[in-house]
């Protein structure tokens, strides 16, 4: 497993303009509003090899440089290096990439052969809704969760509070992390949409 080489990937975004009152809206009205033409990321994490990198600037530009330069050295003369998220393929890519376009960054081509999204994998690609939350799986491998969750992510921003969001996002890697390897040991990573 050591030798085995991957990278760990979540996003935390927020929408572009928070005031008092999106606090008052329903949590699937603050849904709507999580996507890339609304809201921005304010925090890119990246895990490889057992360490955490918390990118996080005032701007989302400069964070987009970095998390593609980041992917683009990693694989520089190695075949696939997977991608690995929990939601990553609904969600992180098609954000991160929208968002990329929006602010003219130059991403790093890839293949969504690359992208291995533990969700789905779960799940075994089952269409539609599913149960099962990163924050229910890491309670049932036993991982200490803290008592934040998304939900919270625009609340941190209008505080300033990105020591805590900093932290939540590590955790929820080493907890993606740690669903990944379950996922290898009992050969879930191996089910193939086709």
């Amino acid at each position: 497993m050591n030798n085995v080489k991957y990278i760990v990937m979540d996003i935390e975004t927020c929408p572009i303009k928070i005031n008092k009152e999106y606090f008052k809206k329903t949590d699937e009205e603050k849904l709507q509003l999580l996507n890339p033409m609304d809201s921005r990321i304010v925090a890119i994490g990246v895990r490889y090899q057992g360490v955490n990198k918390i990118i996080r600037y005032d701007s989302e530009k400069q964070m987009l440089e970095e998390f593609w330069k980041f992917w683009k050295d990693i694989k520089q003369g190695k075949p696939l290096i997977p991608l690995v998220g929990f939601n990553i393929t609904p969600f992180d890519i098609p954000f991160i990439v929208t968002r990329s376009f929006i602010l003219n960054v130059k991403i790093e081509p890839f293949s969504l052969k690359e992208v291995l999204d533990l969700r789905e994998k779960i799940h075994a690609y089952k269409y539609g809704k599913t149960r099962g939350k990163l924050k229910e799986f890491a309670e049932l491998l036993g991982q200490e969760i803290l008592d934040v969750n998304g939900g919270d992510v625009a609340q941190m921003c209008v505080d300033k509070n990105f020591e805590l969001l900093s932290r939540y996002l590590e955790k929820d890697l080493e907890i993606t992390d740690a669903l990944y390897k379950r996922a290898v040991e009992t050969n879930i990573i191996k089910i193939n949409r086709y």
